[in-house]
């Protein structure tokens, strides 16, 4: 009986995480995959396409299918906190760089309490 219930327990974590921490497609790394920096990268989504949130705490990857372009924009909205159901932990969302137009394009940065970057979004194409 023990057997079986520790057996049981396994599988459900198995599956609890398995539906976070998804694998990337074969032959995709997070190098290959064109990161989501620019606010115009996060404007060009369109319902249908898929991106990757990457957490380099706990090196899981959680996967968005992108309904619409409302949604795109939630995912960068500054100020805003992502968790990771991995590590357990609240990111949040930030943009550096001059806010006056005509300088270098604001970068988003997902930052830790210390703001140490921590997370990227990267498009899957």
């Amino acid at each position: 009986m023990r057997t079986i219930r520790l057996l049981v327990t396994a599988c459900i974590g198995l599956f609890a995480l398995s539906s976070v921490a998804l694998a990337l497609p074969p032959g995709k790394t997070g190098a290959q995959l064109p990161t989501l920096t620019k606010k115009s990268q996060f404007e060009e989504l369109k319902g249908g396409d898929k991106v990757v949130l990457v957490c380099k705490m706990c090196d899981t990857v959680k996967v968005f299918d992108i309904k619409d372009k409302k949604q795109a924009m939630a995912l960068c909205k500054e100020g805003s906190t992502i968790h990771c159901e991995v590590c357990k932990k609240k990111y949040k969302v930030t943009w550096t760089g001059p806010r006056k137009s005509g300088g270098p394009t604001r970068k988003l940065i997902i930052v830790d309490e210390k703001g140490k970057p921590c997370m990227f979004f990267a498009k899957l194409s």
